[in-house]
């Protein structure tokens, strides 16, 4: 074994050597191009200007690299590894690592490219260039070869040469130097698998910048036809301006176009397929402090939305490059950007031209209930109307939920006295009624939606502002009975705010169930493309948990074409009503209308809505109630555990009972403690906190409780798998019992029979419960049929004693096989949570399905029909197995379907008595 060990080494040396030994020549294709030389043994670690990793983008290399497999835009990373000077003078050594990347969630039955939903699975391949060679600092150019390593398209292990070259490869740049370059194939057959097409390369240089688009006439440009609103003024002495996250809050920028806005006038720039853009991005690709001035380097591309997450090929004439600064007297960032010029096939030969483009952007300071957009700007042309490259002013905005922040952000309301004429008065309620503070995270809810008692559209409402404070700010500024609720808190602190009135904004966004509502023209979806956004603004009274507000509707949201000139439809009135703090119905009641006339094309129909509120002071009662469960939970566990080892005692005193047990019924209880353990196995290991509400989270107890449950199903499944084991031992071995296994394939036949049977009218029966309920709409929490077969799984283990009454009724056995403990005490351990939900339904509020413990309705059926019904069926079953062990198997059928052949059991014959028998016999 050693031998073969130190052969498989010395093998695997020789493979490594004489890989190195095949490496391409320098000299044969890359000595006319940069020189080589001695390299001498300093590194020089920072003379290269592309640093150690560097990013570019690619266009071909289809045959080798699996380009439909990748999100990240035909990119590629350049490594270098060393840098060495060399003999002759601004000539250097370079060694490098070129790979290409590809990573892509697709869906298991392949061709679709979005989502982050159940049967995706992650694809990734890999093509990597290990690279020698030199690089020329006085011509800027760079040649390397070197061999790949990696796998194909198709999934082969792939050997490939190949010759890189770059060129505009210098220390000091400027906006108008791009890093271009090829990395082509050695091999000069087109059928070998080591062929390639050539791959064409391009970079930003990002060290040594010079900065030289910024001037005083440049800034000129940006003083007219700006906004007159004030934009938000960053905190730059606390905050570096180049630590600022410009890369991830400046995406899926909204362009917006005059109405008489044409392709062929509105930008030079085209969408990444070629129509009129509808998004822009801008990413940053440098910044510094210079001359007291914030600058940075900015990558602006357009693309369109309905190309947005699907990977487009690389296309220059999509993006623009220039450089920017902030302007801290109009709190704006300004950026000069140039087109980027090339071939549409390649490229080789990019460069940056044109730098006419302006763009402008701001955070406005002031909000209010017609822009909510925490993102403004405009990108213009200074050309003269007629020159080539012009277009007219486009502005644009981002359509995302969250904002930059800062305490100098403020919310302007305007639609305040139109709410309140609108609104009808309430009476006070009742004393000793208790309602959500206006700052509390209860005031966020989601709901579904209704027309005529049809469920539509599904959504969700967050507050906007609070007064003169923004909602968010106000949560993490609030009073310190916000932090943890599972404290306990008095009442009064609860409801400081209680009987006052509010001034709130709202954002609330609806979405589409059904595609057929996209054609009524009455709908509140007829003029977007399935969700619609409603900003609102009105009157909160915390003494009576009614809320009533004024919104717009945002008219221009559409997912099939450009963004046209933003405009609203300002006549919605919104009522909320919110339950009190002390009722177990967690429910939120409203409506949405709209106050136009029938015959107006903006009108919709009344929408009736019901929300699901989660509030901090119930979430108190729930984790009492949990606690509960959990007990509970254990202390059925822990009794179940009792029963079978009951049952195995009585089989080791009586092992000539073990072959008249039913397998199936055996198997039906073992699944019962062993599907739990499979489904929440990592649940065992490690807590998830997203598993869980948020409400229940950090809640060590809980935690402990649930880890004993499970440990104890554990035992309760080992202790089960032990008496299925001997009962099919003790079958196999009985071979005078063969009828046995007769009786066992009729019973079993006749149970799936009747749990077929069973299982399709509970189906149908779910159906129609499903059509018919009224509950809130929650589209991640919706019955599915796995959930559905999993509740009859329940009903099942409910009656576990089904397959052994109809063995007996078939073997017309009349011993007394199961223990009356076991039948009795099981039968009493799966009735327990029946009973436990009758008593909360009457007294406990709504929950989410993900907070039960205990008698969980995903994994039976809960209601107060079933719960009096299973309880009957399961008494019923355990009193017919005690009559059959008494009084035999067919005791229960009518007299003439009684039969005559009744299995007995046959005494065992132990050691002792059997030598005792045979020393007699010898006598």
């Amino acid at each position: 074994m050693g031998m073969e060990s130190f052969l498989s080494i010395l093998f695997f040396l020789f493979t490594f050597v004489s890989s190195f030994a095949s490496q391409p020549s320098y000299k044969d294709h890359c000595a006319s191009t940069v020189p080589d030389s001695t390299p001498t043994t300093k590194l020089n670690l920072n003379s290269f200007p592309l640093g150690l990793h560097h990013t570019g983008y690619y266009k071909g290399g289809d045959n080798i690299i699996d380009v439909f497999a990748s999100w990240n835009r035909f990119s590629f990373y350049l490594s270098k590894r060393n840098t060495r000077a060399t003999q002759t003078p601004n000539l250097f050594k370079l060694e490098a690592t070129l790979s290409f990347i590809s990573t892509n969630m697709l869906r298991d039955r392949g061709g679709s490219y979005y989502g982050r939903h159940h049967g995706y699975r992650y694809r990734t391949g890999y093509v990597t260039f290990k690279l020698d060679g030199f690089w020329d600092e006085s011509s800027g150019k760079v040649c390397m070869v070197g061999t790949s390593s990696g796998y194909s398209k198709i999934g082969n292990s792939l050997k490939v040469d190949a010759v890189l070259k770059l060129n505009n490869v210098f220390n000091a740049s400027n906006v108008t130097n791009l890093v271009s370059g090829s990395l082509e194939s050695l091999s000069s057959d087109e059928k070998n698998e080591s062929y390639f097409e050539s791959i064409s390369v391009l970079m930003l240089p990002t060290q040594n910048y010079n900065y030289t688009l910024d001037s005083i006439e440049v800034a000129n440009e940006f003083s007219s036809g700006s906004d007159a609103r004030q934009g938000l003024a960053l905190n730059l002495d606390s905050f570096s301006f180049c630590k600022y996250p410009l890369s991830e809050w400046i995406r899926r920028l909204q362009l917006e176009y005059s109405p008489e806005c044409h392709s062929e006038n509105c930008t030079s720039i085209s969408g990444s397929s070629g129509k009129l853009p509808s998004l822009m991005s801008l990413t940053s690709i440098g910044c510094s402090l210079t001359a007291n001035k914030h600058r940075l380097r900015v990558q602006v591309e357009f693309s369109d939305i309905g190309h947005y997450w699907i990977n487009q090929a690389f296309d220059p004439k999509t993006m623009l490059v220039g450089e920017g600064w902030w302007d801290e007297k109009k709190n704006m960032l300004c950026v000069v950007a140039c087109h980027m010029m090339g071939e549409s096939s390649s490229l080789v030969g990019t460069h940056l031209d044109d730098c006419s483009v302006r763009l402008r952007l701001r955070f406005p300071s002031i909000w209010s209930i017609k822009d909510t957009s925490s993102i403004v700007g405009q990108i213009w042309s200074n050309k003269s109307a007629g020159d080539p490259g012009y277009f007219k002013m486009v502005k644009f905005k981002n359509d995302e939920e969250s904002g930059v922040g800062g305490h100098g952000l403020k919310y302007e309301y305007s639609q305040l006295e139109k709410a309140k004429q609108s609104c009808p008065k309430h009476k006070p309620s009742g004393k000793g009624k208790r309602y959500p503070e206006a700052y509390s995270q209860d005031m966020k809810f989601d709901m579904s939606l209704r027309e005529f008692k049809k469920r539509v559209a599904w959504g969700n409402s967050v507050p906007l502002a609070v007064d003169d404070e923004f909602y968010e700010l106000g949560l993490f500024t609030s009073s310190d009975h916000f932090s943890s609720f599972t404290n306990e808190v008095p009442a009064e602190t609860l409801n400081i705010n209680n009987g006052s009135l509010f001034n709130m904004s709202y954002k609330i966004s609806i979405s589409v169930m059904s595609s057929s509502k996209l054609d009524d023209k009455n709908s509140v979806f007829n003029l977007s493309s399935g969700r619609v956004k409603i900003t609102a603004e009105g009157v909160y009274d915390a003494g009576a948990g009614t809320l009533c507000m004024v919104g717009c509707r945002d008219l221009s949201n559409t997912t099939e074409k450009p963004v046209g000139a933003h405009s609203l439809d300002c006549e919605i009135l919104l009522k909320f009503q919110f339950p009190s703090l002390d009722t177990y119905d967690g429910h939120i009641k409203g409506s949405i209308e709209s106050m136009r006339k029938e015959n107006d094309p903006l009108y919709f129909k009344h929408l009736n809505l019901s929300g699901v509120s989660y509030y901090r002071e119930s979430s108190r009662r729930d984790i009492w109630r949990i606690d509960m469960e959990i007990i509970m939970a254990l202390l059925s566990t822990t009794l179940a555990c009792v029963f079978v080892g009951l049952q195995l005692y009585k089989v080791k005193k009586e092992p000539n009972a073990l072959p008249f047990i039913s397998l199936v019924m055996v198997l039906i209880l073992t699944l019962g403690h062993m599907v739990p353990l499979v489904l929440n196995f990592e649940a065992l290991l490690i807590q998830n906190p997203n598993n869980r509400r948020w409400g229940f989270r950090n809640n060590e107890w809980l935690e402990v409780n649930e880890i004993s449950v499970r440990l104890i199903t554990m035992v309760a499944f080992l202790l089960q798998i032990r008496l299925l084991y001997l009962t099919w031992l003790a079958r196999k071995s009985n071979e005078s019992k063969k009828g046995l296994w007769v009786a066992e394939r009729n019973a079993a036949y006749v149970t799936l029979l009747l749990y077929a049977a069973g299982l399709l009218i509970a189906y149908f029966l779910k159906l129609k419960k499903n059509g018919d309920n009224d509950a809130v709409y929650i589209p991640m929490n919706q019955p599915s049929t796995w959930k559905n077969i999993n509740s009859y799984g329940g009903l099942v283990l409910d009656g576990f004693l089904l397959p052994q009454i109809i063995l007996n009724l078939f073997s017309n056995m009349r011993e007394n096989v199961l223990s009356c403990s076991f039948y009795f005490g099981t039968t009493f351990v799966r009735l327990m949570p029946h009973a436990y939900d009758l008593y909360r339904t009457h007294s406990d509020a709504y929950l989410d399905n993900r907070s039960y413990y205990y008698a969980d309705p995903s994994e039976d059926f809960y209601s107060t029909a079933w719960d009096m019904a299973i309880p009957l069926g399961g008494i019923l079953f355990a009193i017919l197995i005690y009559l059959q062990q008494r009084f035999g198997g067919h005791y229960i059928l009518p007299r003439r379907f009684k039969g005559s052949k009744v299995y007995e059991k046959v005494p065992v014959v132990t050691e002792s008595e059997s030598e005792a028998e045979i020393g007699a016999t010898k006598m």
